[in-house]
């Protein structure tokens, strides 16, 4: 398997895993306009633990930025989350997310 393609298989469960983790939603609800989070192998103590192993042990890193726009479509009143990994921009996900919730 390439270093892409453990990008592509992972990137699903970071998404969903930053999204879901006050700490991290609390992070990226305070960036401003161009500014972006590094989820990294660097860092595992900040990494939630469902991907915290692959993340390690593959050294990967991702960014997560609120983009000015989307490609996808999310339910209205949703602040999207973009997440693309560091060596392949062009791998790619996006979560919607309840600004409510926190």
């Amino acid at each position: 398997m390439t270093l892409k393609q453990v990008y592509k298989n992972n990137i699903g469960d970071v998404a969903m895993e930053i999204s879901i983790s006050k700490e991290w939603r609390s992070k990226i609800f305070r960036l401003g306009k161009g500014e972006f989070l590094t989820i990294s192998y660097e860092q595992p103590d900040l990494l939630p633990s469902y991907i915290k192993d692959e993340i390690v042990f593959y050294k990967l890193t991702y960014y997560v930025e609120i983009p000015p726009d989307c490609p996808e479509k999310f339910d209205e009143g949703l602040v999207v989350f973009k997440f693309w990994a560091k060596e392949y921009p062009d791998v790619v996900r996006y979560s919607g997310n309840n600004p409510n919730i926190c």
